[in-house]
């Protein structure tokens, strides 16, 4: 119920248009027992030549003795049965399908609203969580839940929610139609109901548990694509297509089966329904033979019971269909409201203070960082970094190099110890401000399906065109650039696909000047790089560099060397600190690195 409730407390903003909805739903429902209780004029006055013009009794107010006739809503000229009957159904079925056109329309805005609202804020929660959540968490599975599982809600808070007022109201009304004609019998009637409704919420139960497996596979298919569309070059180049495509079988067949449990419990509800509803006509046509032959009721009157009766069947049916839509939104909401309750891992204190800017140095004081698991990346690095510094941190694989740059910018918290700009703790400023103080250019390089001057702005917004063109100039970029086929305002594909290797690197550093930074990180900026490209970039790595405090992770002898002060680090701790002459020439860790990865680039 709390998931319920949760997905009920967005109606909030549309409370009113959702009451208005309620009502015109209601009026539907009144329209609905009044073409019942028509009938039986029609039958026993209409087609009767012997009917008089007398007051048309449409039910009895109960405990006052007056009736409400059908001459109270129609003028007094008309007189005829006929007439009065004709003119009252086509009324009658008018308003009920302006009532009904209204409030569907009303409904299905606030449902497509309501969702569009939880998306978003889905959608927000899940980009402001730490790099720690999207390592734990499947790209296929978070794409799911945006999609696929808030799809499944969608069809409950709009096409469902207007079903279920609709045939609510319906069935109170066809209710009341039938107890009014005759309560004895309507009890008879509705004695089976019980039938329907306990099976019925049972397989509601299990349809929810389906749709919550359901929704797990998809997100499976999902991580499938994923992988498979961002290495499909990979996959082309070890001639995978036939595994990647088993594969995907495997997992639609997964979704498959799970699909056809739901399918099948769906899909028992109908017929069971039909074989209880056909027990019950068989059982009132007995008796309404006798009843009408010792004229206990009328034939118009039985016809109105059982026209009311048989039209009630559809609601009773609909809403066992609402209840397995709303049964599937439940199990699809699990994970959605799994992932709006996650705590994000970086959190900035009250009371958190901004950073003006990056003046004077950066002090790694006893650093320790392990991830949940317990296992130590860095043990005590105690480390500073002076403004207008280029500091080199080397190291072989895995021995924490790229987690230490991590740190700076709070995309981890330390598990001990502190990490100090300019005196402050990073932990006490706010995560923007500090970030704003940072440009990265990583191994990996990340652009987006945009145009170059997008992709440059990206992260500053921009001022001129003039200033972007600058950036572009001094990373070298600008000459490529108006090679294309429009310039800045070319799209450059998914994640650059139409560039170079060199092209992406560059428009990345070009963004990382237009963003014009104090601390840079430069994460292996130039480890992907054939030797031309390499050598563009280092120049623009050069300009970038210029005048800014920066931190270097990279295998390059053409870096590194320019770097005051190298920093090794090995299993977790820094071993040595020097310059790169000075290292070589110490006999240690730097030296083996140095051979083994260096030695040809000696000059």
């Amino acid at each position: 119920m709390s998931r319920i409730r949760r997905l009920l407390s967005f109606l909030r903003p549309y409370g009113l248009r959702f009451l208005v909805a309620v009502v015109l739903m209601a009026v539907v429902g009144a329209c609905e027992a009044l073409t019942a209780l028509l009938i039986k004029p029609a039958f026993d006055r209409v087609l009767d030549p012997r009917a008089e013009s007398t007051p048309i009794l449409l039910f009895q107010v109960p405990f006052s003795g007056r009736g409400v006739h059908l001459q109270d809503f129609l003028p007094s000229y008309i007189h005829n049965v006929w007439t009065m009957v004709a003119i009252a159904i086509i009324a009658v079925t008018v308003a009920k399908g302006l009532g009904e056109f209204f409030a569907t329309y009303s409904i299905n805005f606030i449902g497509h609203s309501v969702v569009k609202d939880l998306r978003d804020l889905l959608y927000s929660k899940i980009i402001q969580q730490s790099i720690g959540f999207f390592t734990k968490n499947s790209t296929g599975r978070l794409m799911s839940a945006i999609t696929s599982d808030i799809e499944k809600i969608q069809n409950a808070v709009s096409q469902v929610s207007a079903d279920f007022l609709k045939h609510s109201f319906t069935l109170v009304g066809l209710l009341a139609v039938v107890f009014y004609v005759d309560w004895r019998l309507a009890l008879c009637s509705l004695a089976l109901v019980p039938f329907v409704v306990f099976p019925s919420a049972n397989i509601g139960r299990y349809i929810r548990v389906s749709s919550r497996s359901s929704q797990d596979k998809m997100a499976e298919i999902n991580n499938v694509l994923q992988e498979t569309f961002t290495g499909i070059r990979i996959v082309k180049a070890f001639v995978m297509e036939l595994f990647e495509v088993a594969k995907f079988k495997a997992a639609t067949r997964r979704l498959l089966k799970i699909n056809l449990r739901w399918v099948l419990a769906q899909a028992a509800t109908s017929p069971l329904m039909e074989i209880l509803g056909a027990l019950t006509i068989a059982a009132v046509l007995l008796y309404a033979r006798n009843a009408i032959v010792h004229q206990a009721q009328t034939t118009g009157g039985f016809v109105a019971f059982l026209y009311a009766l048989i039209k009630m069947y559809e609601p009773i049916k609909r809403l066992t269909g609402v209840n397995n839509a709303y049964q599937q939104a439940v199990g699809a909401s699990e994970q959605v409201f799994q992932f709006l309750d996650v705590r994000p891992e970086i959190m900035e204190k009250p009371g958190a203070i901004a950073l003006p800017g990056f003046h004077k140095e950066i002090v790694f004081d006893h650093v320790h960082f392990e991830y949940e698991d317990g296992f130590p990346l860095l043990r005590d690095v105690n480390l500073k970094i002076a403004r207008g510094e280029v500091v080199a941190i080397v190291g072989s694989s895995g021995a924490g190099k790229t987690t230490l740059a991590n740190l700076i910018p709070r995309f981890f918290d330390v598990t001990r110890g502190q990490i100090l700009v300019d005196g402050q703790d990073v932990r006490d400023v706010i995560v923007e401000t500090l970030r704003a103080q940072i440009g990265m250019v990583t191994q990996e390089t990340i652009l987006f399906n945009d145009t170059v001057f997008n992709n440059v702005c990206y992260g500053r917004k921009p001022q001129n065109e003039a200033e972007v063109v600058e950036a572009a100039r001094v990373a070298l970029a600008h000459d490529f650039i108006m090679e294309m086929s429009q310039g800045y305002q070319t799209l450059i594909g998914e994640r650059g696909q139409r560039l170079s290797g060199g092209q992406r690197q560059r428009l990345a550093i070009a963004r990382a000047l237009y963003k014009n930074p104090p601390l840079l990180i430069l994460d292996e900026a130039t480890s992907e790089l054939d030797t031309e490209s390499e050598l563009l970039v280092q120049k623009a790595l050069a300009n970038l560099m210029a005048g800014r405090t920066v931190l270097v992770i990279a295998h390059r002898l053409s870096t590194v060397r320019r770097a005051d002060r190298i920093v090794v680090l090995d299993r977790g701790t820094i071993s040595e600190i020097g310059t790169h002459e000075d290292l070589v020439s110490r006999g240690g860790i730097y030296q083996r690195l140095h051979e083994l990865q260096f030695v040809d680039a000696e000059p």
